[in-house]
Parts: C-alpha cells; sequence; structure tokens
C-alpha cells in the first residue's frame, strides 16, 4: 500500500496542457472555473480511464515542482486505485512493492490523460466534466 506522504507524479506535457486546463493549478484556471476541483480529482479520473481502457503510458518527463500527494486521494478512490492496480497486473504480490504499485497508478493515470488530451486537442468546449467523460467514452467505444 502507498504511504500517506506518496507523492504521484505528473508528466510534465500533461501538467502544462491537461492539468493547467482542467484543474486548478499555478498559472492555470482557478477552483470556480475548472472542471475538477482539484489536481487529484483530475488524476484519480485519468487513471480510472487508463484502467477502464488499459491504457498505460510511462512518463516520459516529470513535472518538477507538482506532484499530487496520495493523502489528497481520499477513500474510496484510493483503495479504488490500488484494487485496478492489482487487477491489472493480475497479482495481490503488486502490494508488497511500494515503487511498482506507485508507477502502475501513476503510468495509468497518464494513459488517461493522453486519452483525455487527444479529445481537447480537437478543440471542443467542455461545459461539465460530464460532458467531457461521456465524449471520451463514445470516442473510445467506438474504436
Amino acid at each position: 500500500m502507498l504511504k500517506g506522504n506518496t507523492r504521484l507524479s505528473i508528466d510534465e506535457f500533461h501538467y502544462n496542457n491537461t492539468y493547467r486546463r482542467l484543474s486548478p493549478t499555478k498559472g492555470g484556471k482557478s477552483a470556480k472555473d475548472a472542471l475538477f476541483k482539484t489536481m487529484a480529482e483530475l488524476f484519480v479520473w485519468a487513471a480510472i480511464l487508463g484502467y477502464k481502457n488499459k491504457k498505460r503510458t510511462p512518463i516520459e518527463k516529470r513535472e518538477s515542482s507538482t506532484t499530487v500527494e496520495w493523502t489528497y486521494i481520499k477513500e474510496p478512490h484510493n483503495h479504488l486505485l490500488t484494487i485496478l492496480a492489482v487487477e491489472s497486473v493480475q497479482s495481490f504480490e503488486l502490494l508488497n512493492d511500494e515503487a511498482a504499485l506507485q508507477k502502475n497508478i501513476e503510468e495509468h493515470s497518464n494513459g488517461g490523460l493522453e486519452l483525455m488530451q487527444s479529445e481537447l486537442s480537437n478543440r471542443m468546449n467542455y461545459t461539465s466534466l460530464e460532458s467531457l467523460i461521456l465524449h471520451i467514452q463514445q470516442r473510445i467505444n467506438e474504436d
């Protein structure tokens, strides 16, 4: 299991192009204008999207100044991400290797961010979180 002080890494590209567009960040959207109210919410949604679509993408360049702290990912989301990570490798042994568990969660979140960024690059204007997620799922189901 991940410890509360674990800092989850974010890919620099997605921080600059996805987090700043969809969540409150330094130099990005304010909390009242963002689709996601926290970066942790966006991280969790992206990870779930990555797991659902079996999209695991290594982080190419870590954003050095910003991370998502595991303590900000509250129940039941922290448990859900752990369960999805174990399911993705089909082994409970992952729970004994904190670094591997962290990498698995980070890479699935990064994969989900790739899917989100692909849709955002189509220059569509999403007025709500639901419309963005619905559109991404429809596009994935078409493939």
